[in-house]
């Protein structure tokens, strides 16, 4: 059987294209990865490039390919393409974005430029729900970005630890009852379990007593996203709108994201209520809509461009380091302090 270079990319875990280039004698290649072409090419009788010495600036090149960018009409995909680009540029290396067809319309494989191995690895964004449609593993290294599955590498935000900077600080302004709206998912949790323990930690240094089920009065975990963002709300307030009512209940709404947190205000200001004066709203990742022009969020800021430029260099070494161990990166988020949470007395 004749072995051609698609069939030593396969063999190595490498793209096409990577061989191509390291079998023409063109710069630009890790010199282990140039190594394992050269014997394996040997091994199989294909001409190997003139020799010539690499020059010690050559730079180590890879195809990434960066999947799942979704989140129109915020800044949200735009800042983590930025991020990866000016990651993959100090690696010396090239970005491919590949945008898949929306989610609904049922994904069963991988793009052609992943599954044809055309690229060296993938840089995937929101794992879950794409990997559970493909019915095959992803041929390349990939990391995934904000979740994925226990053996994959990550690079994640500290969403409890963000939880707990919201949850200490809608303490510290007085409030003691506090609701949440998220969709019911691990993140969603995370975050809320953040908000719980952020509120505890303040409130057990009062004397007054409080019992756990003071501190987070309700919740609200909702099944899908679209279409549902009056309805939220409407299902947390129980068709009460008088604000004295509604603050017997709680004093602040603790939303799952900016998303939840800018449409809550919008329906909560259509049924007459006032922000923060009637009720108090935080959300999370500071990524606001284009279209909100309310009062300035207060939120938890999490760094998407850092997210999107780690990510890119992390897969770079995994290209060059396949077996060693997964791993996770973690980044910090940052309270912002808007105009959406007023104290309590």
């Amino acid at each position: 059987m004749a072995v051609s270079q698609a069939s030593i990319a396969e063999k190595l875990g490498l793209s096409r294209m990577t061989v191509s280039r390291t079998l023409r004698g063109q710069n630009g290649i890790a010199e282990e990865t140039r190594q394992r072409i050269f014997a394996a090419a040997r091994e199989a009788g294909l001409p190997l490039p003139p020799s010539r010495k690499q020059a010690d600036n050559d730079a180590l090149h890879h195809v990434i390919c960066a999947l799942g960018l979704g989140g129109e009409g915020t800044s949200h995909p735009v800042r983590l393409l930025d991020g990866m680009r000016r990651g993959v540029q100090e690696c010396a290396s090239e970005l491919l974005r590949c945008d898949w067809v929306d989610i609904a319309l049922g994904i069963t494989e991988w793009p052609a430029p992943v599954t044809r191995r055309q690229v060296d690895g993938v840089l995937l964004v929101g794992d879950d729900p794409i990997r559970q449609r493909c019915r095959t593993p992803c041929p390349v290294p990939r990391v995934c970005l904000f979740q994925g599955p226990p053996n994959a590498d990550m690079v994640v935000v500290d969403d409890f630890g963000g939880g707990l900077l919201l949850g200490a600080h809608l303490a510290a302004m007085g409030h003691r009852h506090i609701a949440f709206i998220g969709p019911d998912t691990r993140m969603a949790h995370t975050r809320l379990a953040g908000i719980r323990s952020g509120l505890e930690n303040v409130c057990s240094k009062h004397t007054a007593p409080f019992t756990r089920e003071q501190l987070t009065a309700t919740v609200i975990m909702i099944p899908g996203l679209g279409g549902q963002e009056p309805e939220f709300v409407d299902r947390l307030l129980a068709g009460e709108t008088d604000p004295e009512a509604i603050r017997r209940r709680f004093t602040a709404i603790a939303c799952y994201n900016d998303w939840f947190a800018v449409h809550a205000i919008k329906r909560l200001t259509e049924m007459g209520l006032r922000v923060p004066e009637d009720l108090s709203i935080t959300g999370f990742d500071d990524v606001q809509p284009h279209w909100y022009d309310g009062p300035k969020l207060t939120t938890c800021a999490v760094p998407l461009e850092e997210i999107g430029a780690e990510a890119a260099r992390f897969l770079y070494w995994r290209i060059d380091h396949p077996n060693a161990i997964r791993r996770t990166l973690m980044l910090e988020t940052e309270l912002v302090e808007g105009e959406t949470v007023g104290s309590e007395p």
